[in-house]
């Protein structure tokens, strides 16, 4: 789809001229710690100037390698035999999998004593960026060569990206990514190594790692012991990786400056303003009504009986922590103070931009956009798949017999070949499915479509038929065999022809949808997000030239280096320790009667008089960081270990949108609670001695 908006790129010397102009008028640099920084443009002039401390490039690179993508999440080696620390949550998917009615490992934790009692995790990849180049030159030089329609600049740019990508995996063997920062006003080429063979090691009970359940979510302070541990294996052994970290040498204090390396998932800091009041006013109202009524549902669901409970448990863990989330970013748009900053930020960057006549209306492009999105947001979520359902994988196993066999520029973004890899991975994971589960969860989605998108809509008629949600839903997983992950193998490997053959009743409902969803799909890529990537990238480019390095990218789900200091808070008079302890944990269980969710764990209370009461149980910081950096190692200034990052304070929902240290903090779980876990609680003081060094 064309627009009238023409999206010229701003040449070096018009950014050049426009730079003085609008570093004066526009908004300011970072705040204090703000950011979320990638690792070849950190903050290092700021870090020295607020906090005395200069990192050297073998701090970075060191840090760097032992920082892990877990599966989307962070962790970290912390062993020179592949041993990874992630949270809990994290792990949790892996866990589930694992879990059967006769060994619930969710419920009841895990230990493997031994490598040979590890447990391979489904379907679950790690890995660590290995290097990076910009390569922002090649990106323009393609899209501004082509006439100017949605279209065709999205098919060019997705042509240069699958070349760099590819070029990059044949040359280096590594797993390739080109990545879009500052909207697009520049491109990096990331390049990381994989491991696909990852075995659980350790992961404690729920209710310890869980501790407080919805009710401590995103609450502070807290008491959790939110780890897990992983081994990462290679030819069969474990693995050595390049970069590990060692754990801290002195006690940590308040006033400590902490850093964080993990993978936040996705900020919106700079987002126009008409993309705010967009996600304000319809994107999270019908979301967050979405996500109350699964809640309902899984709970409802769950009530039927302790096996129900166990199996809904993973996917209620998953939509409350969603939910509670998306309620405090609601929250921070609804602020009168972040959208006056916001309003702010953007009359000024107009003005500027009004008053060196440079050319294009980026935030007119965006508008229309965001109209264009208006009309036909229902459409598109209520047409959405569950995640993680087996009409999800059904529809993973159509696009991928419709897709592979396009060229690269011609398929959708989601399928390049760099996610191809991916995609086929989540269709031959062995996963657990519960049909009484999907049944009820695929009753309420093709309800919910029914009821948002009407009887006679295309999507609901090919859905349903004459049938009710219900009666649908239970003859749909009923008849299906894609529990079954050969039958899933088979259909990959038979490509077009298996599917069209195939009478498998999720795959002819995926198949017969599959037009109307491959129509949304480009509706999006080219109405939708083509357009808004070139405001973006427009406007990225003046907001570039006017701080450069020192304006930090919004999240991408790719590595970052954020800082901050370990530091209490007050909030409504009350006053917040930096820490909490285990002797504050006991407090709570019994403060609570040992009621659930605050019901003290059984390997805890079995261990109560062994523990050390004084010992930091969870702390807080100053550092940046949002959904993804879950995980993330927190180390001191000499790269040392002295946490792990497993949520954040209600204040710091609003990170999303605006980062405000006043009591937004970090929260994590101390390294020494770990260690008296592993040592004291769990009897594994092995993995400990092996965190420290030992073998």
């Amino acid at each position: 789809m064309s627009s009238r908006f023409s999206a010229t790129r701003l040449s070096p010397r018009a950014i050049a001229c426009a730079a003085a102009s609008l570093l004066a008028l526009a908004s300011p640099a970072a705040l204090a710690d703000e950011g979320m920084w990638t690792f070849d443009s950190p903050p290092l002039a700021a870090i020295q100037q607020q906090h005395g401390v200069a990192l050297s490039a073998r701090w970075l690179q060191q840090l760097q390698k032992a920082a892990v993508n877990f599966s989307g999440a962070s962790a970290s080696f912390v062993s020179a035999q592949g041993l990874v620390l992630t949270n809990h949550h994290v792990a949790r998917g892996c866990i589930a999998r694992l879990s059967t009615p006769e060994r619930d490992l969710d419920g009841h934790g895990f230990l493997a004593r031994t490598q040979a009692e590890e447990l391979r995790c489904p379907g679950t990849v790690l890995k660590v960026l290995q290097s990076s180049d910009d390569v922002s030159d090649s990106l323009r030089l393609a899209t501004s060569a082509v006439a100017d329609d949605d279209a065709t600049r999205n098919q060019a740019r997705k042509r240069v990206i699958a070349k760099l990508e590819h070029d990059c995996q044949q040359s280096t063997r590594l797993h390739c990514q080109v990545v879009a920062l500052y909207g697009g006003a520049r491109y990096a080429l990331y390049r990381y190594k994989e491991w696909d063979d990852v075995r659980l090691v350790f992961a404690p009970d729920a209710q310890a790692a869980n501790f407080g359940g919805d009710d401590d979510n995103f609450v502070y302070p807290r008491f959790a012991l939110d780890f897990a541990l992983a081994r990462v294996y290679e030819n069969g052994k474990p693995a050595k990786p390049t970069g590990v970290l060692k754990l801290a040498a002195k006690p940590l204090a308040e006033g400590d400056l902490v850093f964080v390396a993990g993978h936040p998932g996705s900020t919106d800091r700079l987002r126009t303003l008409a993309q705010l009041r967009f996600a304000r006013d319809v994107d999270y109202p019908r979301t967050l009504a979405r996500l109350e009524a699964q809640q309902a549902l899984l709970h409802a669901y769950a009530g039927r009986s302790p096996e129900a409970a166990r199996q809904a448990a993973d996917a209620i863990a998953g939509v409350e922590n969603r939910l509670k989330a998306k309620r405090g970013e609601y929250a921070a748009l609804r602020d009168p103070e972040v959208m006056a900053r916001k309003e702010a930020d953007e009359t000024r960057l107009r003005t500027a931009w009004t008053q060196r006549k440079l050319p294009g209306d980026p935030w007119a492009l965006v508008e229309a956009s965001v109209a264009r999105h208006a009309e036909r947001f229902d459409e598109l979520t209520a047409t959405e798949y569950t995640y993680g359902s087996l009409l999800s994988l059904a529809g993973l196993l159509v696009d991928l017999a419709q897709q592979r066999p396009l060229p690269e520029d011609q398929r959708l973004a989601a399928w390049r070949d760099s996610e191809l890899v991916q995609n086929e991975r989540r269709l031959r994971a062995k996963a657990p499915f519960y049909p009484e589960l999907e049944t009820v969860r695929l009753a309420w989605a093709l309800g919910e479509a029914k009821k948002v998108l009407g009887d006679s809509h295309p999507f609901v008629t090919a859905a349903l038929g004459s049938d009710t949600p219900e009666a649908a839903a239970q003859r749909l997983v009923r008849g299906t065999q894609l529990a079954d992950p050969a039958v899933r193998e088979a259909l990959m490997r038979g490509g077009e022809a298996a599917i069209r053959a195939s009478a498998d009743p999720l795959v002819v409902l995926a198949r017969t949808l599959a037009p109307q969803k491959l129509a949304l799909a480009h509706f999006k890529e080219e109405a939708l997000d083509t357009p808004a990537e070139k405001a973006a990238a427009m406007i990225g480019q003046a907001r570039y030239a006017m701080g450069g390095a020192n304006l930090p990218p919004d999240a991408t789900g790719t590595l970052r280096l954020s800082y901050g200091t370990v530091k209490g808070y007050s909030e409504r008079g009350v006053r917040t320790p930096w820490k909490t302890t285990w002797a504050g944990l006991l407090d709570r269980a019994d403060s609570f009667d040992n009621r659930m969710p605050f019901t003290l764990s059984t390997p805890a209370a079995t261990a109560r008089a062994k523990l050390n009461p004084r010992t930091a149980l969870n702390f807080v910081s100053t550092a940046d960081i949002i959904g993804g950096n879950s995980g993330s190692p927190v180390v001191n200034a000499n790269g040392e270990l002295v946490g792990l990052i497993f949520d954040g304070n209600l204040a710091s929902l609003g990170g999303r949108y605006l980062y405000r240290d006043e009591a937004a903090r970090a929260v994590a779980v101390h390294i020494d609670a770990i260690l008296q876990a592993l040592e004291t609680v769990y009897g594994a003081p092995q993995l400990a001695k092996e965190m420290r060094g030992g073998r």
